[in-house]
C-alpha cells in the first residue's frame, strides 16, 4: 500500500493504488509523454500483478506521484460485486468513503444519484443518528459506504434490510434497532403479514373450533406487541411475545381464509341460479370448504357411453283433453292406468310406488294443466349448507314446505347396469356413490338403467341419507311411457319447516315404525320397489331416533 504520509491527488472518482507494479508493466501503463505533464492514455486489458488478474476495462487518467501510481479503475462489467478491478474480487483499494462519490461506469443519473443494491447494516453516529451501510449497483463491496436515511431513495431495499434486522434480533440476538418509525411500522406489519400468510393450515383450523365470529387484535395492536418483542433483551420474553402474535395471526389468516370462502361459494350460488330455476342458496357455516371442484349442475339428465337420448325416448301418446284433464278416460293416468296423482294445489296424494304419468308434449291441454307439475320444475327455495355431524354437504328447505308437495328432481348421467357395475367398483374404494337404480315399475324384469349423479346432477346430489327422512322419491314419466327410463321426483312426505335438512332413504322408502308411509300403509317387509344400487353397509349418521346404525 502507499506511504500513509504521501499526499493524495485528489480525484473525483474512487481510485486503485498500485504501488509496486512489475516494471514491464509500468513500462507499458505508466510510458511519460513528453507532450504533457499529465499524460492521458487509453489503456484496456487484463495484466497479471502478484498471482492476480487485475482488469483495467476503460479509458483511465493516470498520473505519476512519487513513484506511486494512482489509477482510477472503473467498475469490472462482467460481476457485479466482483471487487471491480481485479479477476478475482480481491481489494486493492484504499478509497475513503468520505470521499465525494464519482460517477460510475456508464454514469449515474441526471441528478448525480447512485442506485442501491442492497442495504447491508445499520449503526447510530456520534450524535446518535441512524446510519445505513449501503452497497451500490455497478461498485464492488469495497465501496460500500455509510449513509444517513435522507441520502436513501429506496424503500424496498430498506425495508427488506429492517425486516431482516428485525427477524433477526427476534429470533437471534438482541441489538438496538433503528430510530425511524415509519421504515420500522413499515417493516413490523410486513412481517406479520408474512406470518399471517404463512400460517400452517392445521394451526389456523383448530381455530375454527371457536366460530367465524371471534374477535382478534387489530394489526395496530400486533405492531405494538411485535416492537416491545423487539426491544425487550429477555429471549424467554421475545418468545412469549412472538408466540402470542402467532396465535393472532392466525386466527386472521382464518378470517382471510373465511373471506375468500364466502366469495367463492357467493359465484358458486351465482352460477347456480343462472342455470337452473334459481332459488337456491348456499350457506357454509360449519369449516372452510368451499364448493366441490369436480361437480357440473345440469338441468336435465345426460346420457352416458354408448346411449343417446333417442334411445331413452319410448311412443308417447297425448291425450284430448280440453276443458280439465282428469275427467275423461282418454286422460293420461287413466290411459296407464294409475290414478290421478296430484290434489288441486298440485300435492302428491297417491303412494309413489304407483308411478306417475304427467300429460307431455301431444296432449291437447295447456301450460295450465293440474297434471303438470315435476315438468314445470322446482317452485320452492333449497339450500345447499354444510353439515356440522361429517356428513359433507347436505340440503335443507329455505321455507316452509307441505306436505306432498313437489321439491326436486333427481338428475345425473343414465348409465346401463353394465356400466354401473363398473363404476360401483371404484366407487368402493372411495366409499362414495351416488348409483341409483331405475328398476321403479317391476324389478323382477331386470335392471335396465342406472342414474350416476357423482360427476354432474342437481340440487338433489347434496340430498344425505336418512332412516326417518321427511322426502320420498317416485318415478314420473312424461315424454316416454318406457317403464325403464321414468324421471325421478322427490316429494315431501310431512311438513318441512324452513331450516330443516331434506333427506331421503337410500334404501327404498321404508316406514321404521311399522306403520305405514306417508302416503299409503305397509308392513316392516314392504318397501317401494326403487332404490339406490346397494352398497356395503356404512354407518349411519342421521341422528334419528329410528336409526339403524348403518345404510347401503
Amino acid at each position: 500500500m502507499a506511504d500513509p504520509n504521501i499526499e493524495q491527488v485528489c480525484m473525483s472518482y474512487p481510485t486503485v493504488v498500485l504501488s509496486r507494479l512489475p516494471q514491464d508493466v509500468c513500462d507499458v501503463l505508466f510510458a511519460e509523454e513528453e507532450s504533457s505533464e499529465e499524460s492521458i492514455k487509453e489503456v484496456s486489458g487484463v495484466y497479471n500483478y502478484e498471482g492476480k488478474d487485475i482488469r483495467i476495462n476503460n479509458s483511465f487518467k493516470r498520473q505519476k506521484w512519487s513513484n506511486v501510481y494512482w489509477m482510477p479503475v472503473l467498475p469490472n462489467t462482467q460481476s457485479d460485486d466482483s471487487g471491480f478491478g481485479t479477476e478475482d474480487g480481491s481489494d486493492y483499494s484504499n478509497f475513503d468513503d468520505t470521499h465525494k462519490r464519482a460517477q460510475r461506469w456508464k454514469g449515474a443519473d441526471e441528478q448525480g444519484e447512485y442506485e442501491v443494491q442492497k442495504i447491508v447494516d445499520h449503526r447510530f453516529d456520534k450524535d446518535g443518528k441512524d446510519q445505513f451501510f449501503v452497497k451500490w449497483v455497478g461498485w464492488g463491496s469495497q465501496f460500500n459506504t455509510w449513509e444517513p436515511l435522507s441520502y436513501l431513495n429506496c424503500h424496498e431495499n430498506l425495508n427488506n434490510f429492517m425486516r431482516k434486522m428485525i427477524l433477526d434480533i427476534l429470533l437471534v440476538k438482541w441489538r438496538p434497532v433503528p430510530s425511524c418509525k415509519t421504515l420500522l411500522l413499515n417493516a413490523y406489519r410486513s412481517i406479520i403479514d408474512q406470518w399471517i400468510k404463512n400460517t400452517p393450515k392445521g394451526m389456523y383450523l383448530k381455530k375454527l373450533s371457536g366460530g367465524f365470529k371471534q374477535k382478534g387484535l387489530a394489526l395496530s395492536s400486533l405492531t405494538k406487541m411485535l416492537d416491545a418483542a423487539v426491544n425487550d433483551k429477555c429471549s424467554k420474553r421475545r418468545e412469549q411475545i412472538i408466540e402470542s402474535i402467532r396465535d393472532h395471526c392466525a386466527l386472521l389468516r382464518m378470517k382471510q381464509v373465511r373471506k375468500e370462502q364466502l366469495e367463492l361459494l357467493k359465484k358458486w350460488e351465482d352460477s347456480l341460479n343462472s342455470v337452473g330455476p334459481g332459488g337456491l342458496s348456499v350457506e357454509n357455516n360449519v369449516d372452510l370448504d368451499g364448493p366441490p371442484s369436480d361437480f357440473m349442475f345440469i338441468t336435465q339428465n345426460k346420457t352416458g357411453p354408448g346411449l343417446n337420448s333417442c334411445m331413452l325416448l319410448g311412443q308417447v301418446a297425448g291425450c284430448e283433453c280440453i276443458e280439465e284433464c282428469g275427467t275423461k278416460e282418454t286422460c293420461c293416468p287413466n290411459m296407464a292406468g294409475v290414478d290421478w296423482a296430484y290434489s288441486a294445489k298440485s300435492r302428491l296424494i297417491v303412494s309413489p310406488r304407483s308411478g306417475i304419468f304427467e300429460c307431455n308434449r301431444f296432449c291437447s291441454c295447456g301450460p295450465e294443466c293440474p297434471n303438470r307439475v315435476v315438468q314445470c320444475g322446482r317452485k320452492v327455495k333449497l339450500c345447499i349448507f354444510r353439515t356440522s355431524n361429517g356428513r359433507g354437504w347436505g340440503l335443507k328447505a329455505g321455507e316452509r314446505i307441505e306436505r306432498g308437495q313437489f321439491l326436486t328432481t333427481y338428475l345425473g348421467e343414465i348409465i346401463t347396469s353394465e356400466e354401473a357395475a363398473k363404476r360401483d367398483e371404484n366407487y368402493e374404494k372411495t366409499g362414495l356413490s351416488y348409483l341409483f337404480d331405475l328398476d321403479m315399475m317391476d324389478p323382477d324384469e331386470g335392471q335396465m338403467f342406472t342414474i350416476d349423479a357423482m360427476k354432474c346432477g342437481n340440487e338433489s346430489h347434496f340430498i344425505n341419507h336418512s332412516c326417518n327422512p321427511n322426502a320420498h322419491v317416485a318415478g314420473v314419466w312424461i315424454e316416454t311411457n318406457d317403464p325403464a327410463v321414468p324421471l325421478l321426483a322427490l316429494f315431501a312426505r310431512r311438513l318441512i319447516r324452513k331450516g330443516e335438512e331434506i333427506t331421503f332413504n337410500y334404501q327404498g322408502d321404508q316406514d321404521q315404525r311399522g306403520k305405514g308411509s306417508s302416503v299409503t300403509d305397509k308392513t316392516d317387509n314392504e318397501s317401494d320397489n326403487f332404490q339406490p344400487v346397494k352398497k356395503k353397509a356404512k354407518k349411519c349418521k342421521c341422528g334419528s331416533r329410528f336409526c339403524k346404525g348403518f345404510y347401503f
